[in-house]
């Protein structure tokens, strides 16, 4: 069905996110390598700044001021012919009172640390700008590769039948399946080329679908394709199109001819709304046109798996609550998804909300591993002590899962577990053939 459309584009945020996470500490690093050349020379002045306006600092402390600020300024002139002069200019800027820091006269080796420092935090930025343009040229692929799905299969959704074709188009067709594929080709491109909301209508009116789970994320997901459209239209300054379509809770300070940008915290928290929002778009899709296919519980407790091994509660949480909520899916992958959602509550601080759930929960018609998963939501060490080698003398998991499974992270950090590690014939033996419960024979 739509299984290998999901996988492809989970798999393309996944890799956009390595990517980011392979560059960003070379840059970053870069940055640290030539700003330890500066900072004692800011370092300095700072320290001369304090010393002649120093007339409330104790005597006792100016000492020590002028006996470091000594030696910085020793080490300084053994390494430079000449030390820049560092220039603290009041800046009173939004009522909010600081220094700008300037150098200035700075000889060729400082000017150039100061360039590196510039040019790779720029780099850094260009990452962060770019990954977000191209994580929403993936969701633009994926919303097309929906639509193409659901249109091929119906092609009367797509109006089709009203649209009218000179002879000469229609000549240059092998078949009318072939000019109603171009048809519908022309009607996804038309789509495309509308906003986020016209989307989301065209879902809900034309595929008849719910997104009830947009709600809550709906205005910042518009905000992130906003401020795409600044990036690759108006070089990042906002403009009045971005204040009338985003919602006042998601720009508060922002103002017309505002330079916005993109940070790391931005880009992971934009790539975790949009992969969660579009899978999840594709699932109830899925589930809309084949509501008995089994594969796809599979397909989307191994998602979460992936997910879940990033701390992703976010996304976790929603593809897990909409399984949940699929009356078709098998009930293993059922159980699998119970479990999960437990803990995402729990890591974001939400146990409180699940605890009667688990505490009532019985699992003891059901295989030892989820077993052990729902001792350990309780944090009831003794009981996962007694089902520990049951679960890996039966191949249920093997010593690699254990010890990356989310789920068994305050376990893993008791002396109990240190002492099953040490005492335990498991963990001597070779590594087994890798079983995760989402392998468990369905039965």
């Amino acid at each position: 069905m739509l299984d290998k459309q999901i996988i492809d584009f989970n798999e393309n945020l996944i890799g956009l996110r390595d990517f980011v996470e392979l560059i960003d500490p070379f840059l970053t690093e870069k940055i640290e390598e030539h700003d330890k050349h500066i900072q004692p020379i800011i370092l300095s002045a700072m320290l001369k700044e304090v010393l002649s306006n120093g007339e409330d600092i104790e005597e006792k402390d100016k000492e020590k001021f002028i006996e470091f600020q000594e030696k910085i300024t020793k080490e300084l002139d053994e390494k430079y012919k000449e030390i820049p002069e560092i220039k603290f200019e009041k800046n009173d800027e939004d009522g909010e009172k600081g220094f700008a820091i300037k150098i200035a006269n700075s000889n060729t080796e400082v000017s150039k640390h100061l360039e590196n420092v510039s040019k790779n935090k720029k780099h850094i930025e260009q990452l962060y700008t770019n990954s977000l343009i191209s994580s929403l040229s993936s969701v633009e692929w994926f919303f097309s590769q929906l639509l193409h799905f659901f249109y091929d299969k119906h092609p009367e959704s797509a109006g089709v039948q009203k649209r009218t074709m000179t002879l000469t188009e229609l000549k240059s067709f092998g078949s009318i399946e072939d000019a109603e594929k171009y048809l519908i080709d022309v009607k996804i491109d038309e789509i495309l080329r509308g906003n986020f909301e016209s989307w989301i209508n065209l879902l809900k009116s034309e595929l008849s679908l719910g997104l009830g789970y947009l709600t809550d994320i709906m205005d910042e997901l518009i905000e992130v394709y906003q401020r795409r459209n600044l990036f690759v239209h108006n070089g990042g300054t906002v403009n009045s199109i971005y204040l009338s379509k985003v919602d006042e809770s998601q720009r508060k300070g922002v103002s017309i001819n505002d330079k916005l940008i993109v940070d790391k915290d931005y880009l992971d928290n934009a790539i975790c709304k949009l992969q969660k929002a579009f899978i999840l778009i594709g699932a109830e899709l899925w589930k809309k046109l084949s509501p008995e296919d089994l594969k796809r519980g599979e397909i989307l407790g191994d998602i979460v798996y992936e997910n879940l091994l990033h701390s992703r509660w976010e996304i976790c949480e929603g593809l897990c609550y909409f399984s949940l909520k699929d009356a078709q899916i098998h009930p293993v992958d059922k159980v699998i998804a119970q479990i999960n959602y437990w803990l995402c509550k729990k890591e974001t601080g939400e146990y409180k909300s699940i605890e009667k759930d688990i505490n009532k929960a019985d699992f003891s018609d059901k295989k030892e591993v989820f077993q052990l998963g729902l001792y350990a939501l309780r944090g009831e060490t003794e009981k996962i002590l007694e089902l520990l080698p049951i679960v890996l003398e039966t191949n249920q998991t093997n010593i690699e899962r254990l010890v990356e499974f989310p789920i068994l992270r305050e376990f893993r950090e008791t002396k109990e577990y240190e002492n099953f590690k040490k005492e335990s014939k498991f963990f001597k033996e070779e590594n087994k053939e890798v079983v995760t419960p989402e392998k468990v024979e369905k039965e």
